[in-house]
Parts: structure tokens; sequence; C-alpha cells
């Protein structure tokens, strides 16, 4: 079983270009979240009802554009070599065609609107019985054993900085709706390795078309055996992952089965909080 699907965000996807994109092509799979883009106006949306400032919400999104970049110069790079070290090579091209696309999209880069179209990503190939993967951001891997044990799970690779901007940057005044602190956030917090506190980084990687971004990029490698679940994922699917009953309905012998007890699963969940499992979410599952 090769089983795709994206969801919408629960509350705005009516409003909102979908920004997420996956590509599966035989043994090669992956996954890419656009990141999110700045209404066109106002700026400062700090007294704007979420509604309001989504209605000059940029459509087409360079978010998608990105995204899809991503995977289809991923899948290309490594349909005639499957190496480990190939797979590097092909997060590095998929970051060097996203350049390519800010190049001619953005002229000049000002952190708010004009910020570089970027997303995060996760991906990999299965060749010799190993799972070969890469990733960078918040998109993330998970593998369970066909009694639906986790195997691996990857970090949250935002974590990091998340935490340091939950304990250190939520001032009195801090408003991610003010663009003084989204453009500080971007500009000093992203691909930056040199943002370091008490020997740590608390940077986060994206995929910019920057250089920095490669620094970001995390890979490994695992063992696989017959029946093994392997879950590619954007971030909103990271908290659904995790649930306790996400390998029950989502391991069945077929999509038709998957899709009739995964989405219900989903969707319930969506409801009953939108925050942490109804944000836009796309998944590959794998049954090896």
């Amino acid at each position: 079983m090769i089983y795709k699907i994206t969801l919408s965000n629960s509350l705005y996807g009516h409003m909102m270009p979908p920004e997420d994109s996956y590509l599966a092509e035989g043994n090669i799979f992956c996954v890419a979240d656009g990141i999110t883009r700045d209404p066109i106006s106002p700026k400062d949306f700090t007294d704007i009802p979420f509604e309001t400032a989504l209605k000059n919400y940029p459509n087409p999104s360079g978010a998608r554009l990105a995204a899809d970049a991503f995977c289809q110069t991923f899948v290309k790079s490594l349909k005639s070599i499957k190496v480990a070290k190939q797979l590097r090579s092909a997060f590095s091209s998929a970051n060097s065609a996203i350049a390519k696309l800010n190049k001619k999209g953005i002229k000049k880069v000002d952190y708010l609107v004009n910020d570089y179209f970027a997303c995060a990503a996760i991906g990999g190939f299965i060749a010799g019985g190993k799972l070969y993967w890469g990733g960078v951001c918040d998109c993330g891997l998970a593998v369970f054993g066909r009694d639906g044990k986790r195997k691996l799970q990857t970090p949250n690779w935002m974590s990091p900085f998340q935490q340091y901007e939950k304990q250190h940057l939520q001032k009195a005044d801090y408003n991610f709706a003010m663009p003084k602190y989204r453009k500080m956030i971007r500009s000093e917090y992203r691909n930056n390795p040199q943002k370091v506190y008490e020997g740590k980084c608390i940077s986060y990687g994206a995929l910019t078309g920057e250089k920095s971004a490669e620094i970001f990029m995390n890979f490994g490698e695992l063992k696989l055996a017959k029946g093994d679940l392997i879950v590619f994922y954007s971030d909103g699917f990271e908290a659904t992952v995790r649930h306790k009953y996400f390998f029950k309905t989502i391991y069945q012998p077929s999509d038709s089965l998957a899709d009739q007890k995964f989405i219900p699963f989903s969707l319930s969940l969506a409801k009953q909080s939108p925050a942490e499992y109804g944000k836009e979410r796309t998944l590959i599952a794998v049954v090896y």
C-alpha cells in the first residue's frame, strides 16, 4: 500500500490556496510544506480578524511554488542514482531550484510580503531493504513495525527555536502580527547557524534557496522489516501521527479502506482541536 492524502485547513482552507505538495514515484517519496506567506495588505494585522487578513492572501501562493519545486526536483535527482550520498545532493538541488524561483519571483527581499518563497520538506527512498531519508524544518518521518510499535520518529527540527521564542522573545509587546517581529524572526533566526544561546543553535532551517539552508538539513537511514509502515508527513499531521490510534486507523490492506478509517479519524480530531490537528496536512504512508 502507498496511501497519499492532503486535507485542507479545517477553519481557513476555503480562504487560502493549498500550499502542501507531495510526490511518490517508484520507491522515492517526498512531502513539502510551503511556508505561509504574509497577506498582501495590511502589514500590521494586530487588531484585524484573521479572516479579514486572509482576504488579501496571495493566490497563487509562492509557498506552493516552492513546495512543488522541491518535490519535482527531489524525485528527478534520485531517479537514476539511489545511494545515500545522492540524498543530500537531491536536497541541495531542490534548494537551488527554489533559489531560481526566488530570483525570478522576488526582486528585493523584505522578509514580509516579499519574503523568500520557501518550504519545509521530508523525503527519502527505499533500496536494499533500507530506508534512506532526509528532512528540514518541521516536516517529519515516522516508521512503525507491523505490530504498531514505533521504530522511529524524527524530531521537529523547529522546536529549539520555538522553545527559545516562547521563553525569551515573547515579551509584553511581542506579537507576530506586527511586521517588525515577523521581519526579525525571518531575517535573524532562519537559516542562521550563528544564532546560539547557551551553547545551542536556536535558529531553524527552511528551504529558501539560501546556501545556509544546507546546514539545517538532516539525514539518516533505517533497516526495514516486512510489513513496516513508513510515513512521510507535513507538520499539520505531526500530532496525529503521535496519536495512540493513528497506526490502527491508517494501517489497512488498501487505500480505500485507509480512506474509510483514517479520514473520519483525522476530521474528528480536527473538530476537537483545530489548532493542533486541523492545519493543512499531508502524508504519504507506505507499507514495505
